[in-house]
C-alpha cells in the first residue's frame, strides 16, 4: 500500500483513523489517502470550518464522522493519527492502545517519508523562532532546508515538498512527542521548560517526559542541544543517548557555546591531538532580537546549525540578519515616541516573563485571554517588583482570565495601576493618559487566544490595527 519512500511500519497498514480535523490532521489525511489507504476521519467539533475539511477528504475518498469520538471508530482499524490538539487521555485513544492499535502523531507519520536529515525543535517557549533561525542559516550556507511544524506548515507536508538530502527543521510539541515512537532527528534541540499545558497534561512531570521523548531513539552520531542555564533541561539531556552539546549565557566550561565578553563563543569538542581553539560565531549585540531569550534561541540555533557542519562564522553572519518573525516580540511601531510591541505568541505566563525581561521600562503591559490551566504568581510577583521600581505605567488585563491575573496580583496597591477592561478597544482608549515618550507598550498577553480570537496570529493581527489606528487619531473595529 505504501510507496517506495515510505518506511517500515506502514506495508502492513491498510485502514488508517485520522483523529482531529486541524490543519495536521487534514495533511495527514491527504497523505494517507494518496498512498491508498482506508481513512476515515474524526473530529468532536461540527463547526463550519470542520465540516469543510471533512467534505473536502470525504470527496477524495474518506470516510467521514464528526460529533463524537464513539469506541466504534475503531473497528477494523490498523493505526491511528492523532492530531496535536487532541489529549492522550481522550477515551478514544486510550481505548485504542488497550486494542493494541498504534496511535501516532503526525510527526511520527511524517518522519518515516522523510528523505533528508531531521532537526527537531522543542521546548515550552522559542520553538518558532529558532526552527525559523536554523532553516535561515541552513539557507544562508546554501544548504536546501525547510522549515516545518507547529508554525503552521504540517511536517507532512514539508516531506513532500522538500527535495533528497533538503534538511527538515521542524517545530515539535509535547503533544506530537507523546505519541512517537521510532522519532529520531539527526539534531534534537531543547530549549526550555517551564509550566504550561496543563489542560492537556495531568502534570509538570508528564509534561517533562513528553518533552524529553525526542531524543529517545537517537544513538551514535546524533546530537541534543541542550539550554544548560535551564536546570530541567540539563538534568533530562544528562540521560540522553546520544552526544550533548550544551548552550548557555554564561562562560560556563561545561557549555559548547557560551556568552564569554559580549561574544557568542564555541569551544569545540577537543579531537584525538587534544584541545582546539575556541572560534567566535557573533557579538551578542549584532542580533537583533531584543532579549536574552531571543540570546539562548540564536545558540540554540547555533547549535543545531553547526552540528550540520556549517562553519561557525556562517551561522554568525546569518544570525546576524535574522529579523525574527510576527508576532513574537515583533515592533510594530513608534508613535509620538511610544514603541508598540506584539507579542501575541505568549500565551503562557513563563512567555511573557521572558518579554518583560526584554525592556527595562517605562512600560504598559497588556496580559489576558484563556488561561491553560497555568498559574500567574511568578508573573504577578515580577509587575508587583517592577512596579515598586517605577518602571510599570499601567497594566491592563483584557479576556476571559483578567479577574484571575488579577487575584494573582493583590497586594501590589498603589505600586501598580491596574485595570480590567472588555478588550483591546478600550486599551488603547486610555493610553493617551497613561503614556510618555520613551514608554514601550507591550501586548504579551500569558494566556491562549481562543476565548476571543482563531488563533494568536488574530489576536495579533487586531492589535497591529489597533496601533495603526492609534497612529491615525482613529479607532478600530474587533
Amino acid at each position: 500500500m505504501v510507496t517506495e519512500s515510505g518506511m517500515a511500519g506502514l506495508q502492513d497498514v491498510k485502514s488508517v483513523l485520522v483523529v482531529g480535523l486541524g490543519i495536521s490532521g487534514m495533511a495527514a489525511a491527504g497523505r494517507l489517502l494518496r498512498e491508498g489507504m482506508r481513512v476515515t476521519v474524526n473530529d468532536i467539533s461540527e463547526a463550519d470550518p470542520i465540516r469543510a475539511v471533512a467534505a473536502d477528504l470525504s470527496s477524495r475518498g474518506a470516510r467521514s464522522v464528526l460529533g463524537h469520538h464513539e469506541p466504534s471508530l475503531l473497528a477494523e482499524v490498523d493505526l491511528v493519527v492523532v492530531s496535536p490538539g487532541v489529549p492522550s487521555r481522550l477515551p478514544l485513544l486510550q481505548e485504542a492502545e488497550a486494542r493494541g492499535i498504534t496511535v501516532w502523531s503526525e510527526v511520527e507519520l511524517a518522519w518515516r517519508f522523510a528523505r533528508g536529515p531531521v532537526v527537531a525543535v522543542t521546548g515550552t517557549n522559542g520553538k518558532t523562532t529558532t526552527v525559523s533561525m536554523i532553516a535561515w542559516i541552513c539557507g544562508q550556507a546554501g544548504r536546501p532546508a525547510v522549515a516545518a511544524g507547529n508554525i503552521g506548515h504540517p511536517f507532512i507536508t514539508a516531506v513532500e515538498e522538500a527535495g533528497p538530502g533538503d534538511i527538515l527543521v521542524v517545530e515539535v510539541s509535547s503533544f506530537q512527542l507523546t505519541f512517537t515512537h521510532e522519532f529520531r532527528p539527526a539534531v534534537a534541540v531543547l530549549l526550555n521548560i517551564a509550566e504550561d499545558h496543563f489542560d492537556w497534561h495531568t502534570d509538570m512531570e508528564e509534561y517533562v517526559k513528553a518533552k524529553s521523548r525526542i531524543w529517545m531513539n537517537q544513538g551514535d552520531g546524533d546530537v541534543v542541544v541542550c539550554n544548560l542555564d535551564d536546570p530541567l533541561c540539563a538534568r533530562e539531556a544528562a540521560g540522553a543517548p546520544s552526544r550533548v552539546l550544551y548552550f548557555s549565557c554564561r562562560p560556563d566550561p561545561l557549555a559548547a557555546l557560551r556568552l564569554s565578553g559580549g561574544r557568542i563563543i564555541y569551544h569545540l569538542v577537543p579531537g584525538p591531538e587534544g584541545a582546539l581553539e575556541p572560534r567566535e560565531v557573533m557579538r551578542a549585540e549584532d542580533l537583533t532580537l531584543p532579549g536574552e531569550h531571543n540570546l539562548e534561541n540564536a545558540m540554540a540555533a547555533a547549535g543545531a546549525a553547526i552540528s550540520l557542519g556549517i562553519e561557525s562564522r556562517v551561522v554568525g553572519e546569518a544570525l546576524a540578519s535574522f529579523r525574527g518573525l510576527s508576532h513574537r516580540l515583533q515592533f510594530v511601531a513608534e508613535v509620538g515616541g511610544v514603541s508598540f510591541y506584539n507579542d501575541s505568541k505568549a500565551t503562557n505566563p513563563h512567555a511573557a516573563l521572558r518579554a518583560l525581561s526584554a525592556f527595562p521600562g517605562p512600560l504598559v503591559v497588556i496580559l489576558g485571554g484563556r488561561n491553560k490551566g497555568l498559574s500567574f504568581t511568578e508573573l504577578a510577583a515580577t509587575l508587583r517588583e517592577r512596579g515598586r521600581m517605577g518602571n510599570v505605567r499601567a497594566v491592563y488585563l483584557i479576556g476571559e482570565a483578567a479577574q484571575e491575573i488579577l487575584a494573582a496580583l493583590e497586594g501590589a496597591g498603589e505600586e501598580l495601576n491596574v485595570q480590567v477592561l472588555p478588550g483591546l478597544e478600550e486599551v488603547f482608549a486610555r493610553l493617551p493618559d497613561v503614556v510618555e515618550a520613551g514608554d514601550v507598550v507591550l501586548f504579551s498577553p500569558a494566556c491562549a487566544s481562543f476565548d476571543r480570537y482563531d488563533d494568536y496570529k488574530h489576536r495579533g493581527r487586531h492589535f497591529q490595527d489597533m496601533v495603526e489606528a492609534y497612529r491615525e487619531g482613529g479607532e478600530a473595529s474587533g
